[in-house]
């Protein structure tokens, strides 16, 4: 048995037609992954770099905050100055701050707070805005005891 040619043009039709809809299915399902990859990544980065420069602040004599502040955006206590640039994009030393709460006392800790991290989607419907992010972490200051 013989396929005709119009037999054959309805079958390529119809390929294309599955494939356009396989693909509204796949490709957000794949950006989706994508965006959440990335989002768990930078939610990573920006939780290690306050937790370092949190311990950096711990084991250091506090002064005002900026050593810390440093040692989380440049991996540095002395910034620009050796050199080093910032680790992440966006982060810089305006949008962390750490704080000493409870100086001279056994509960003094140190906080260091990234605020507002700018996180932008890859998706083009979650892209019109810009999340911002916060995160924090806190040590006990070993300074003094």
């Amino acid at each position: 048995m013989r396929i005709t040619t119009k037999s054959r043009k309805r079958q390529s039709g119809q390929a294309v037609v599955e494939s356009a809809l396989i693909m509204l299915v796949f490709l957000p399902v794949l950006i989706g992954i994508m965006d959440f990859g990335q989002f768990l990544y930078f939610h990573q980065s920006l939780a290690e770099r306050a937790r370092a420069a949190a311990r950096y602040g711990a084991v250091h004599t506090y002064s005002d905050g900026s050593d810390s502040a440093n040692v989380a955006v440049y991996n540095d206590p002395a910034g620009t100055a050796n050199g080093k640039t910032q680790l992440l994009p966006h982060l810089t030393t305006g949008i962390v701050s750490a704080t000493l709460s409870g100086a001279g006392t056994d509960d003094a800790r140190i906080t260091v707070t990234i605020s507002n991290y700018p996180y932008n989607f890859i998706s083009p419907y979650m892209s019109k805005s810009t999340w911002f992010r916060t995160v924090r972490a806190s040590e006990p200051y070993e300074i003094g005891h």
